[in-house]
C-alpha cells in the first residue's frame, strides 16, 4: 500500500510546484499522487483517483503498458515515452521512487507538455489553436471523440452528446458530402489540408483544416470572417486605387527599398515601351528601367533618393517610337511605415510640354502688355503732362464762351486719360512677376 502522505513529503517542492506534468503511480498503474498542473491538464479534480492508462488512447495503451511493466522489472532503468493527448504532445520520462532507506514508494513520471498546434502552425503558416478555434478529434471511423468548448456551440450539441457520433452526422453544412471527400482524400494521402469555405448554416467563414494523424484526425474550423472580409475590402480599395492610377496622367513605379519594381501602372509601361523599346517587369530592378537622359541625374542624387529625401527636376525625353522630345517634371518621394521607416519608393512623372509652351506664351504676352504699359507711363504721358500744363497756361478770358466749353472738355478728357495711364502703372508695379 502506497501512502500518498509519504510520497507527498518525498517529492522535491520544486517538482510539486513546477509547470510541468508530475505524478506518482502505484504497481497498478493508479495516480496515487499529483501536481496542479497534472490536474489542471487531465481535468481532474485534487483528491480524485484513477488509472494513468485511462489517459491514453488504445494504440498507446499497448505500448505505455508494457514500458511500465518492464520499469517494474529494472528499478534502476530510466524509460521515455511520447504520448498525443488533447492536441498536445507530452514527452514523459518514469522512473522509480524510493525513500532514503531504498524502499519503493512508486512509480514516478515527470511529463513535458508540446502543444502540437504550435508545430501544425507553422506547416500552414498561421496560427491554430485548441483553445481559440473549433477543435474536434476524430477516431479512425471518423467518430467524434474529444471536442472543445467552442465545438459544442458550433455543433449546436454538447459534448457528451456528441462523443461517439460520426462527423456526417453533425456537420451543418448541406456541402458535407463535397467535405467528405477533402477529408477521407486527407486521410489516405497523410498530408495536411486546408480548406477556405463559406459556411452558410451561421453565415461565416472559416479555414478548415485537417491534420491526420497515425490513429486518429485532428479538424480545426478557424474563423477567419473579419479577415475575409478585410480582404475583400482590401481588395476593393486596390482595385480602386489602381483604377486610378491606370486612368492618372502621370507614370507611377513602386519600387522596394532595394530599387526592385513592385508595382506600375500602364502609362509607366507605355512610357518605356515607347523611350526604351522595353517591357515593364515587376522584380526587375529599376535602373534597367531608366528613361533616356535620366541616367546622370538619378544617379547623381541615388544617395538622396534612397535616404528618404524628395528628388524634383525637369528633364526632356526623347522618345524613339515618334522621333520627338517632350518635357517631363520627374519626382522621386520616400514611402514611409506608421513607424516613419523608409520601406520603398515612388517614381512618377507627368508631361509638361504643352504646360510649358502655353506658360511660355502667356509669359510673351505678359512681357508685351508690360512694355505697353511701360509705353504709356513714360511716352505718353510726358506729352500729355505737357498738354494739361498748356490747358493751365491758356488764358480763358481770351476765348469766347464757346471755346471756353470746349477747353473745359479737352482739360477734364485729358485729365481721365491721365488716370488711367497711373492706374496702369500702378497695377503693373503691384503685380507678380511670372
Amino acid at each position: 500500500m502506497i501512502h500518498s502522505k509519504k510520497i507527498k513529503d518525498l517529492l522535491p517542492v520544486s517538482l510539486r510546484e513546477s509547470k510541468l506534468l508530475v505524478c506518482v503511480l502505484d504497481l497498478e498503474g493508479e495516480v496515487a499522487q499529483s501536481n496542479s498542473t497534472f490536474n489542471t491538464f487531465f481535468k481532474l479534480s485534487s483528491d480524485e483517483k484513477t488509472c494513468f492508462f485511462e489517459f491514453f488512447n488504445d494504440n498507446q495503451k499497448v505500448e505505455i503498458e508494457p514500458l511500465i511493466s518492464e520499469l517494474i522489472g529494472r528499478p534502476n532503468n530510466i524509460i521515455h515515452y511520447s504520448q498525443v493527448c488533447f492536441n498536445s504532445l507530452v514527452s514523459w520520462e518514469f522512473s522509480f521512487l524510493k525513500n532514503i532507506e531504498g524502499d519503493f514508494l512508486g512509480i514516478l513520471g515527470v511529463g513535458t507538455v508540446k502543444n502540437e498546434s504550435e508545430y501544425l502552425s507553422k506547416q500552414i503558416g498561421f496560427n491554430v489553436n485548441v483553445e481559440s478555434d473549433i477543435y474536434i478529434q476524430l477516431n479512425s471511423d471518423w467518430e467524434i471523440q474529444f471536442s472543445n468548448s467552442l465545438a459544442d456551440v458550433f455543433f449546436g450539441s454538447p459534448s457528451n452528446q456528441l462523443i461517439g457520433r460520426k462527423i456526417w452526422q453533425v456537420f451543418p453544412d448541406p456541402k458535407i458530402y463535397e467535405y467528405a471527400l477533402k477529408f477521407k482524400k486527407a486521410k489516405e494521402s497523410d498530408s495536411i489540408t486546408v480548406i477556405d469555405d463559406f459556411i452558410s448554416e451561421n453565415g461565416r467563414w472559416y479555414q478548415i483544416v485537417i491534420h491526420p494523424r497515425m490513429a486518429w484526425m485532428d479538424i480545426y474550423f478557424k474563423d477567419v470572417s473579419d479577415v475575409q472580409l478585410l480582404g475583400n475590402e482590401v481588395g476593393r480599395l486596390d482595385s480602386t486605387l489602381e483604377a486610378i492610377l491606370n486612368n492618372s496622367e502621370q507614370a507611377y513605379i513602386l519600387m522596394s527599398q532595394d530599387l526592385r519594381i513592385l508595382k506600375f501602372n500602364v502609362k509607366a509601361s507605355n512610357q518605356v515601351n515607347s523611350y526604351l523599346g522595353k517591357s515593364l517587369d515587376i522584380g526587375q530592378k529599376f535602373l534597367h528601367f531608366l528613361l533616356p537622359g535620366m541616367e546622370e541625374k538619378v544617379l547623381t542624387n541615388l544617395e538622396a533618393i534612397i535616404g528618404g529625401n524628395h528628388l524634383s527636376f525637369k528633364q526632356s525625353l526623347f522618345s524613339i517610337a515618334n522621333n520627338e522630345e517632350r518635357l517631363f517634371l520627374h519626382e522621386f518621394f520616400p514611402v514611409t511605415n506608421m513607424h516613419k521607416k523608409v520601406i520603398g519608393f515612388v517614381y512618377c512623372n507627368k508631361d509638361i510640354h504643352d504646360d510649358e509652351a502655353v506658360f511660355a506664351k502667356l509669359l510673351d504676352q505678359n512681357n508685351v502688355l508690360k512694355e505697353i504699359l511701360f509705353t504709356q507711363s513714360t511716352v505718353l504721358r510726358s506729352p500729355l503732362s505737357s498738354i494739361l500744363g498748356l490747358l493751365e497756361l491758356l488764358d480763358k478770358k481770351q476765348l469766347d464762351k464757346e471755346n471756353q466749353k470746349y477747353l473745359s472738355y479737352l482739360k477734364v478728357l485729358a485729365e481721365e486719360l491721365d488716370q488711367i495711364i497711373r492706374k496702369n502703372t500702378k497695377t503693373i508695379n503691384e503685380s507678380d512677376p511670372f
